[in-house]
C-alpha cells in the first residue's frame, strides 16, 4: 500500500512540477524555485518507490503479484536485483527512475543558461505520463488483486521466478544501459521544444549536443551488448537477427547518429536548423514508439522479445503517450516553422558539409526501411491481414547498397574541408594511397571465393573507411588525442560491418549427432562427447548440465562445454539450450545443442490419444493409446504417505483384428520424479511391452503423450541413451564485431567532454 502511495505522489509532484515550471517567467521567480524543489521532491519520492520495491524483492515478500511473478528464492543476489525490471511494471519503474536522475543534471545544466523553466516543464510532462502508467501497471499490486481466488491471508512460499532465458548475467548489464540511453534521449527533445517556445534556434543546438553525443554511445552500446547476450547465450549463432523488438531500438539510436552529424553542419555553418529539430523531436518519438511496440502487445507472434498484453487501458495509455508528445513536438514545429532560421547551405560537391549531409540522408533511409519493417505487423493489422515478420532478406537487401554509400562518403569526406575549400581533384588525389590498399584487399577476398557484386563493393568500401580513418587518427592524434574521436568511432562502424559480414559470408557449417563416448567430424575437426557434468545442483527447479565435448584438429586439443537443461519454468516439458564458443583471434567455433532425443536399444514409440503405431518386426499388431489411469495414484497409491505411485496408460492391442484393452503401469517417485516402467508380457508373442516415458504438456495436460517401448522377450528394460544434435559453424572474423563496438563507443564518448565544457558567455564556440 505505501508503495501504490508514493507512486501517486510521484504523479502529483510531476504534474505540480510542471505547472510550476510553465507558469515561470525565465528568471529566478517564485514559481521557479517551486519548481525546482517540486522536481526534486519528485526525484526523491520516485528514488523511495524504486527502493522499496527492491527492499521487498531482497526480502522475499511474495504478496506482490510483480515480485512473485519474476523473483525466487532461488535466484543469486545479482539476478535477484535483476528481477526488478525483468517485467513491464519494473521496467517503467526503472525507466521513470532513470529520466528522474538525468533530470537532476539538466536541472542545473540549464539553470545555467536560463534554459531551466520550458526545458523541465516539458522534460517533467514526460514523468507525468509515466507515474500514470505506473499508477494503472503498478509493480505494488497485491496477489489476491490478480488473482481473486487467492485467500489474502496466504502468501505464496516462493515466487515463479525468471524466465531462465533471462538467467544470465547480461541481464544485469544490458537492460539499465539500454534505458539510460533511452532516458537521455528524453532531454534533446525537451531542449528542442523549449528552444522553439523561446523562438531560439541556435543555443538549443549547442546545449544538447552533448546528451545526444552521450545518449549515442550508450544506446549503441545498450543495443550491441544486447547482441553480444543473443550470440553468447542463445545459441541461434547470430548477434542481430532483425527482430521487430531489436529493431524499435535501433531506430532512435539511427536518428540520435545522424542528429550528432546535422547538429555538427549547423554548428559549422548554421543550416540544418529545421532538421535538426525535426530529428531532436522524432528520436524521443521514436523511444516512446519502441516502448509502444514492446510493450503493448501490438507485435504478438512477430517477436521473441514482446511482452505480453498489458490490458487494453494500458494500451490506450501508450498509445496517448505516443501521440501526445509527437503532437506537442509537431505543432511547435509548425508554428515556429516560418520564423526559423533561413540559413541557406550551399551543398558544393567538394565540400565536406555536402558529404555529410549525404551520408545524413543515407542514415535516415536505412532509419525509414527499418522503420517499415518493424512497422508491418501493425499494418497488416489495420488492413484485416494476418501479422507476419518480414524475411531477414528484406533488411539486407534495402540497406546494403545505403551501407556502402555510407563507408564511401564517411571516407571520402575526411579529405574535403568546409565551405569547399579544398579541391575535389586534390581530394582523390590524397585518397589515392587508401584507395589501392583497398583494392588489393578487396582482391584477396575475391580470391577467397566472395562472388556476390554487393558484399564486393561492401569489402571495398569497408576497407577504404578502415584505412582512411587509421591515417586520419595518426595525424590528429599526434597533435591532440581528444580530437580523433570521430574518426575512431567511424572506425568502429566500419570494423563492426567488416566482421558481420566476414562471419556470415565465409560461414561453414554442419550438423553433427553424437552419444556418449561418441565421435563425429565436421569442418575438419573431430568432435567426441566425453561426458556431462551436473551444474546448479543447490537450484531444485532445474536439473542443468554441461556437456563436454573434445575437439581435435586443426591444431586444436581443447573441451567445449555447452549446457542443456530442463526447468520448472515450463514444467520441463522441452530443454532450453546455451551454446558453447571456442574463441580464437581470427574466428570463432560455435557449437550449439538444438535437440535431445533418446535412444533405446529395442523400438519405442511416443502415442498421443487416438494414435495407434505398429510392431516393427510383426506388423500385424498394433498398439493404440486411448487414456491415462490416473485412479491409483489419485487415491495416494493405495498407502498414507506413500511417494511411489503408479500411473498407467490405457492402450487398445490389436492382433489380426481381433482387439484387447489393457492397461501398462509405471510407478512413479513422486520426491525424485524416477520413472519404472512395469513390463508386461504380450501372450503368444516374443516380445513385451512397458510405458516407458510420460511426455507432459505444460499447457493442457489432457494431451500429454506417453513413450511406449516393445522389448523382445529376452531383453531387460535399460535405461535410454541420449542422442544431442549439435550444429557446428565457424564465425570468421567475428571478434571485428566486438572490437568495432569498442571503438564506435570509445569515440563517441571522447567527443563528449569537449561540449559539456561550454562556458556560460561562450555558448556558441
Amino acid at each position: 500500500m505505501v508503495g501504490k502511495l508514493i507512486i501517486i505522489l510521484s504523479f502529483v509532484l510531476a504534474l505540480a512540477t510542471t505547472v510550476a515550471y510553465f507558469i515561470s517567467k525565465e528568471k529566478e521567480d517564485k514559481a521557479n524555485k517551486l519548481g525546482r524543489y517540486l522536481y526534486l521532491s519528485l526525484f526523491f519520492s520516485i528514488v523511495l518507490a524504486s527502493g522499496i520495491l527492491l527492499s521487498n524483492i531482497l526480502s522475499f515478500n511474495y504478496q506482490y503479484t510483480y515480485i512473485w511473478s519474476y523473483s525466487s528464492k532461488l535466484l543469486p543476489l545479482n539476478l535477484l536485483i535483476s528481477s526488478f525490471y525483468a517485467g513491464q511494471e519494473g521496467s517503467f519503474l526503472l525507466w521513470t527512475f532513470l529520466i528522474s536522475l538525468a533530470g537532476v543534471f539538466l536541472l542545473y545544466y540549464t539553470k545555467k543558461y536560463d534554459y531551466e523553466p520550458r526545458t523541465m516543464a516539458f522534460y517533467t510532462l514526460i514523468l507525468v505520463f509515466l507515474t500514470l502508467l505506473l499508477i494503472i501497471k503498478s509493480p505494488f499490486n497485491f496477489i489476491w488483486e490478480s488473482f481473486p481466488d487467492v485467500d489474502p491471508n496466504i502468501v505464496p512460499p516462493n515466487g515463479r521466478g525468471l524466465n531462465p532465458i533471462l538467467e544470465s548475467y547480461w541481464i544485469s548489464i544490458h537492460p539499465p544501459i539500454l534505458f539510460t540511453g533511452y532516458a537521455l534521449l528524453s532531454v534533446p527533445f525537451a531542449l528542442a521544444i523549449a528552444g522553439m517556445f523561446k523562438k531560439d534556434y541556435t543555443n538549443w543546438a549547442n546545449l544538447a549536443t552533448p546528451w545526444v553525443l552521450t545518449a549515442s554511445a550508450i544506446l549503441g552500446f545498450g543495443i550491441i551488448l544486447g547482441g553480444f547476450w543473443a550470440y553468447e547465450t542463445l545459441g541461434w549463432g547470430g548477434f542481430w537477427g532483425w527482430d521487430p523488438v531489436e529493431n524499435s531500438s535501433l531506430l532512435p539510436w539511427l536518428l540520435s547518429i545522424t542528429l550528432v552529424h546535422t547538429l555538427l553542419i549547423q554548428k559549422r555553418t548554421g543550416g540544418l536548423v529545421k532538421t535538426n529539430f525535426l530529428l531532436a523531436i522524432f528520436a524521443f518519438i521514436f523511444v516512446l514508439y519502441a516502448t509502444f511496440l514492446t510493450r503493448s502487445g501490438v507485435l504478438g507472434d512477430t517477436s521473441v522479445h514482446s511482452f505480453v498484453d498489458p490490458g487494453q487501458l494500458v494500451y490506450l495509455l501508450l498509445l496517448i503517450f505516443l501521440v501526445s508528445f509527437a503532437l506537442i513536438g509537431l505543432v511547435f514545429f509548425a508554428i515556429r516553422f516560418k520564423n526559423m532560421s533561413k540559413v541557406k547551405i550551399d551543398l558544393k560537391y567538394d565540400s565536406r558539409e555536402f558529404f555529410i549531409t549525404l551520408g545524413s540522408v543515407l542514415i535516415v533511409a536505412v532509419t525509414l526501411i527499418v522503420f517499415f519493417g518493424t512497422s508491418l505487423p501493425i499494418f497488416q493489422e489495420i488492413m484485416g491481414k494476418p501479422k507476419s515478420a518480414v524475411e531477414i532478406s528484406y533488411y539486407n537487401n534495402w540497406n546494403l547498397p545505403l551501407a556502402i554509400l555510407m563507408f564511401l562518403t564517411n571516407a571520402f569526406s575526411l579529405y574535403l574541408n568546409w565551405k569547399s575549400t579544398t579541391s575535389i581533384g586534390i581530394a582523390l588525389k590524397n585518397s589515392l594511397l587508401s584507395a589501392g590498399l583497398s583494392i588489393l584487399l578487396t582482391i584477396l577476398v575475391l580470391i577467397a571465393g566472395v562472388k556476390r557484386i554487393d558484399h564486393v563493393l561492401l569489402f571495398f568500401s569497408s576497407f577504404f573507411s578502415i584505412t582512411i580513418n587509421i591515417v586520419f587518427i595518426f595525424r590528429t592524434g599526434r597533435r591532440k588525442i581528444r580530437l580523433v574521436g570521430s574518426y575512431i568511432s567511424h572506425l568502429g562502424l566500419a570494423l563492426l560491418l567488416l566482421g558481420a559480414l566476414t562471419s556470415s559470408v565465409f560461414v561453414t557449417e554442419k550438423h553433427i549427432n553424437l552419444k556418449n563416448a561418441g565421435t563425429d567430424e565436421a569442418l575438419g575437426y573431430k568432435f567426441t562427447l566425453v561426458g556431462r557434468d551436473q551444474i546448479e545442483k543447490n537450484m531444485t527447479d532445474r536439473e542443468k548440465y554441461k556437456y563436454h565435448l573434445k575437439i581435435q584438429g586443426n591444431g586444436v586439443n581443447s573441451i567445449v562445454s555447452p549446457v542443456i537443461y530442463w526447468s520448472d519454468f515450463n514444467e520441463r516439458s522441452s530443454p532450453f539450450f546455451e551454446p558453447g564458443i571456442k574463441r580464437y583471434i581470427t574466428k570463432d567455433l560455435y557449437i550449439s545443442p538444438n535437440s535431445i532425443t533418446l535412444e533405446y536399444p529395442y523400438p519405442s514409440m511416443d502415442l498421443g490419444k487416438g494414435e495407434t503405431f505398429a510392431v516393427p518386426f510383426d506388423s500385424s499388431f498394433k498398439v493404440s493409446f486411448i487414456k491415462f489411469e490416473m485412479t491409483a495414484m489419485m487415491d495416494g497409491g493405495g498407502h498414507a504417505n506413500s511417494t511411489v505411485m503408479p500411473m498407467g496408460a490405457i492402450v487398445e492391442l490389436i492382433d489380426k483384428g481381433k482387439s484387447v484393452i489393457d492397461t501398462l503401469f509405471a510407478e512413479v517417485n513422486m520426491e525424485t520424479g524416477d520413472f519404472k516402467p512395469i513390463i508386461k508380457n504380450v501372450p503368444d508373442k516374443n516380445f513385451k511391452l512397458g510405458f516407458t516415458r510420460f511426455i507432459s504438456n505444460s499447457e493442457n495436460i489432457a494431451l500429454s503423450r506417453v513413450e511406449i517401448s516393445i522389448l523382445p522377450e529376452n531383453q531387460e528394460i535399460t535405461h535410454p541413451e541420449e542422442v544431442i544434435s549439435f550444429q557446428v559453424s565457424t564465425k570468421p572474423f567475428i571478434n571485428l564485431v566486438w572490437l568495432g563496438v569498442i571503438f564506435v563507443v570509445t569515440g563517441l564518448f571522447l567527443t563528449i567532454k569537449k561540449p559539456f565544457l561550454y562556458k556560460e558567455n561562450n555558448i556558441n564556440d
